[in-house]
């Protein structure tokens, strides 16, 4: 396993890691999430021990990382950044056989042994064929690719990515996070920074959620990603459901100006409005509602409004699906009418 105790960390005056305290062990594919600037990078930095925390300790199975070299450290933890910049044209291969640094002597040349688990990673990854390509001619998701098959190449337990999906195709995405859940089955302790919070929700066992530099929640993908966390970490609001097609939750951020500017006033929050809808026909207009005091109905309680209108915590006047209205509903419906 990786972990840490008590890390805090500055740059210069600044905090920008407070406390931080956390444990990575097999079986789950971790992920951190959290607003630009917030500590995710610096915290995988320190993780990997390129930085030094300004106190607390980070431990591999137990051993402090600063007794190991950068070589000991190697052979335990990979690391995918969002780029790797080069100043030579190296070829795949090339590339790919820089992975086993840790395993080959300083003098010594690859062993018959590197030379098969670099065959073997290149055809994992489809890539040889390609081998002698440049990889200054690829295209951004073939280089991560590249990039990925080098930290494999390690054989490190622990692999720790920074955004790795930026900048990549939808294809890309979804081929790398397929990849990194294989990797958690096969044993590998796996640890993602993302930006895209719903790539994060269906491929993620457990979130760390952080802000300023501080873990704001840490769990499973249920109890973590609420509308009240995304709130208080983000500032902004979302409605959270579950995808009827994969079942994973979905994230859709809520507009804040929607139909109106930011200047106004308590007296647009006291309007109240009813919204008759039902079949969908209100799923444009109801979160552009937010700002005042909406009620909604009459609709049956499989409704898509009905759902929305409960994610948004309006008042909803509701019958059971397929059933007309009933007169209860009915009476409730004019009397909300005469209110508004």
């Amino acid at each position: 396993m990786i972990g840490c105790k008590n890390i805090c960390f500055k740059y210069g005056a600044r905090l920008i890691l407070d406390d931080i305290s956390l444990q990575f062990g097999k079986g789950h594919l971790y992920g951190i999430i959290g607003p630009n600037g917030s500590g995710k990078t610096t915290l995988l930095k320190i993780l990997n021990g390129i930085l030094k925390a300004f106190s607390g300790e980070v431990y591999i199975d137990e051993i402090n990382i600063n007794k190991l070299n950068p070589r000991e450290i190697a052979k335990r933890i990979a690391v995918v950044s969002q780029s790797m910049p080069l100043n030579f044209d190296y070829s795949i291969k090339e590339i790919i056989t820089m992975g086993r640094y840790a395993h080959v002597g300083r003098f010594s040349r690859e062993s018959s042994e590197d030379k098969k688990i670099i065959n073997d990673i290149m055809n994992h990854f489809s890539l040889k064929d390609l081998k002698n390509r440049s990889f200054n001619n690829l295209s951004a998701g073939e280089q991560q690719k590249v990039i990925i098959a080098k930290a494999i190449a390690q054989q490190s337990k622990i692999l720790l990515f920074d955004e790795p999906t930026t900048h990549l195709d939808i294809n890309y995405k979804v081929e790398l996070m397929e990849l990194l859940k294989k990797y958690v089955e096969d044993g590998l302790i796996v640890v993602i920074v993302l930006h895209d919070l719903n790539l994060a929700t269906q491929y993620c066992d457990k979130i760390v959620l952080v802000k300023d530099g501080t873990i704001k929640a840490f769990g499973d993908i249920e109890d973590i990603i609420t509308r009240e966390n995304i709130k208080s970490v983000y500032d902004v609001d979302v409605l959270i459901k579950r995808n009827v097609f994969s079942n994973y939750i979905h994230i859709t951020p809520l507009r804040t100006k929607s139909l109106y500017s930011l200047d106004f006033d308590e007296y647009v929050k006291e309007k109240r409005v009813h919204v008759i809808a039902g079949g969908g026909t209100g799923l444009e207009i109801l979160p552009k509602l937010k700002h005042f005091e909406v009620s909604v109905g009459v609709v049956n309680e499989l409704d898509d409004d009905y759902i929305l209108s409960q994610q948004l915590e309006y008042t909803i006047i509701s019958d059971p699906p397929f059933s007309p209205i009933s007169e209860s509903s009915s009476q409730t419906l004019k009397r909300t009418l005469n209110n508004v």
